[in-house]
């Protein structure tokens, strides 16, 4: 990916002037209101003259800004279809976060800034989500990330519903040495939307200073792109979705050497499961207290994560010799009912 260059101001005549204040309600009823020439290096937004001071004291987001260009490129259309990608994800990754046992962060458009050694920005954007998959080693602070002084997010997110990051903004990037860039374009259609932004995901994955186009994740790994395309456009979240999820989770937990009981809701299910198959137990009598907990144990487990059981689920797990750790265990770490009994068959305990 060749070296980002901004096109000279001498191209940038013919761009009005904003005469308003640099407040963020004031800004973008600017921009939906403007009717003057798009700039080719950022398809979908509106230039705006803004200086180091302006930018400094700006409350809102902009795709990107220049200290030497004296101007900020500010979204032109945003609204519920550019919006919904990067709202839906921490959701979705809290499903993965529940899977592996330990905490995933999700920061929004948190502003990403390049210092010069006085400390001044010089170069700024905002990306449509930022995901630290590590939150507990570190976390942002303030209102903004400082590049070569911040960890940088494991994966970032745009959103071309109107735009096209792929012309400058991803080039940047680049230069910043983000790992992993996510450019999503919603299923939802735009008569504004650039030619040649379809439907779909695409991710890019820093190897050798320069971005290579890859179909699966690397920092989720197997996750792949048709299936973070689908899931980011789902009204609800699909059983093949939470499949995917929980196989996501799972290898990630594989990693750290974790799992689902390693999460505190979780493990909360898992007590309460057996306090209620204990109750249950004990009043359908003493000689099959043992069976009938098991049984009701296992089952609220498989309930309370949405894993659907068969009829005859309950007189298999009447009739296991499974310990009751075993059980839970499986419940806890499975994604279908047919996971479940492979994993009591194969004596699996890891969630």
């Amino acid at each position: 990916m060749a070296e980002v260059q901004l096109s000279p101001g001498s191209e940038r005549r013919g761009y009005a002037i904003y005469p308003g204040p640099f407040e963020r309600d004031a800004v973008l009823d600017y921009v939906m209101r403007y009717d003057g020439p798009e700039d080719p290096d950022f398809p979908g937004c509106v230039p705006i003259p803004m200086t180091a001071e302006q930018f400094e004291g700006y409350d809102g987001g902009v795709e990107y800004w220049s200290r030497e260009q004296a101007m900020a490129w500010v979204l032109r259309e945003g609204g519920p279809d550019h919006e919904s990608a990067g709202g839906h994800l921490p959701a979705l990754l809290t499903r993965i976060a529940l899977e592996r046992g330990s905490p995933i962060r999700c920061w929004g458009a948190l502003r990403m800034v390049v210092v010069d050694r006085a400390g001044r920005a010089s170069e700024a954007m905002h990306p449509d989500q930022s995901v630290y998959l590590r939150p507990d080693a570190w976390t942002p602070s303030g209102r903004e990330t400082v590049i070569g002084r911040d960890p940088r997010p494991d994966v970032v997110v745009e959103v071309d519903h109107t735009t096209d990051v792929r012309v400058k903004k991803l080039g940047i990037y680049r230069r910043w040495g983000f790992p992993e860039v996510w450019v999503e374009t919603p299923d939802a259609p735009s008569p504004s939307r650039p030619s040649g932004v379809v439907p779909g995901l695409s991710i890019y994955v820093l190897k050798d200073d320069d971005y290579r186009k890859q179909p699966v994740s690397a920092a989720w790994p197997t996750w792949q792109a048709h299936e973070i395309h689908g899931a980011l456009n789902e009204p609800s979240s699909s059983p093949e979705t939470i499949g995917h999820l929980v196989r996501v989770g799972r290898e990630l937990g594989d990693v750290d050497g974790t799992g689902p009981i390693n999460d505190t809701q979780i493990a909360g299910y898992m007590r309460r499961a057996h306090g209620v198959g204990q109750r249950t137990g004990f009043a359908r009598g003493r000689e099959q207290g043992r069976a009938e907990e098991l049984v009701s144990a296992a089952v609220e487990v498989l309930r309370l994560r949405g894993i659907a059981l068969s009829d005859d689920a309950e007189r298999r797990l009447a009739a296991t010799t499974a310990t009751r750790e075993a059980l839970l265990a499986a419940a806890a770490g499975c994604s279908t009912e047919a996971d479940f009994w492979a994993r009591l068959a194969s004596g699996d305990r890891v969630g």
